[in-house]
């Protein structure tokens, strides 16, 4: 039997798992839109690829993880807070010099860093790990982490008004998706030293996406988890709307990542969790960094990030909203 030519693949052979293809991932590869291995490299991509601010003007009501990708190119960093409706407020000597980082909020904030985005004299990009359907603001370089959205283990997305230069390595990761396998075969509680794991090799300095997350993101159908995702907001929003101190939109303009909901009731955290609820706190590192009278603390310690994804249906969201209104 003759041999295969150099870099032809082998025809026959171990199975690989059979996966559905897609290819309706909400942003497509091309020189302005890079996908790369996690949401932090996606930052530092965009970093290596823009001129050299004075200063990064960020969130006190953010993750931690976003800072590494900004300390690593040795940039100054200057805080600033929000408004109770996760609105910025920017600094008031912010100048041409200084880039600012708006986040979008749950995917649900976009009018207002759009507003704060046209008050800035200088160059802003938007953090969107937690708003991958929303689409860039015109002219504005955005950033993604799409396994906050599927199942994923890693990965992340730049889109940029200008051509990506990219990192030469590519990244692995198999072993990240451990965490995956067994909270599948195991539960999540089995998985969860299998995924922090995961979480904290994300702090490698940035690769382009692997050929393993690669295929995973097509395989997802994003359309369809799109469309579940704006009926169960609605199916939240309508029963839950009344008693929210956040103003959210009734009819977002692009599906959500959880229903936000501040409300006050006592010890109701605590109750959804005993009921089986996970709810993350976003964020710890926040509630450490501030003090109790700050808007940021409070929200942090508040804000009740409602389950409303695509694994979800009508019947799910009912019994939710029993556990917190009955």
């Amino acid at each position: 039997m003759p041999d295969f030519p150099p870099n032809t693949t082998m025809m026959g052979g171990a199975f690989e798992p059979e996966l559905p293809t897609y290819h309706n991932f909400p942003h497509t590869e091309s020189p302005n839109c890079a996908l790369l291995s996690s949401g932090r490299a996606a930052l530092d991509c965009l970093l290596c690829n823009m001129p050299r601010p004075r200063r990064v003007l960020v969130p006190r009501f953010i993750c931690d993880t976003i800072l590494e990708p900004i300390r690593r190119h040795q940039l100054p960093i200057v805080r600033y807070h929000c408004t109770e409706q996760l609105a910025p407020l920017l600094p008031a000597d912010s100048s041409p010099h200084d880039l600012l980082l708006l986040v979008n909020y749950f995917g649900l904030t976009g009018n207002a860093i759009r507003a704060a985005a046209l008050r800035h004299p200088g160059p802003v990009i938007t953090d969107a790990t937690t708003a991958l359907y929303a689409a860039p603001l015109p002219g504005i370089p955005c950033f993604y982490s799409p396994r906050k959205f599927g199942g994923l283990a890693d990965g992340g997305v730049a889109h940029a008004p200008f051509p990506l230069q990219l990192p030469q390595e590519q990244d692995c990761s198999t072993e990240r998706t451990l965490g995956m396998l067994y909270s599948l075969e195991c539960g999540s509680d089995a998985a969860s030293e299998y995924i922090r794991q995961a979480e904290d090799s994300l702090s490698a300095p940035a690769r382009r996406m692997s050929p393993l997350s690669h295929r995973l993101l097509q395989s997802i159908d994003w359309q369809k988890a799109a469309q579940r995702r704006l009926q169960n907001y609605a199916i939240l929003h309508a029963a839950l709307a009344p008693i929210n101190r956040l103003q959210l939109p009734e009819q977002p303009t692009a599906a959500p990542m959880c229903y936000p909901l501040i409300c006050g009731i006592p010890g109701l955290r605590d109750e959804l969790i005993d009921a089986g609820v996970a709810l993350p706190l976003y964020w710890p590192e926040v509630i450490a960094a501030t003090s109790a009278d700050e808007t940021e603390n409070r929200l942090a310690r508040s804000l009740l990030p409602l389950p409303l994804d695509q694994r979800y249906g009508t019947a799910d969201m009912q019994r939710l909203i029993r556990l917190i209104l009955e």
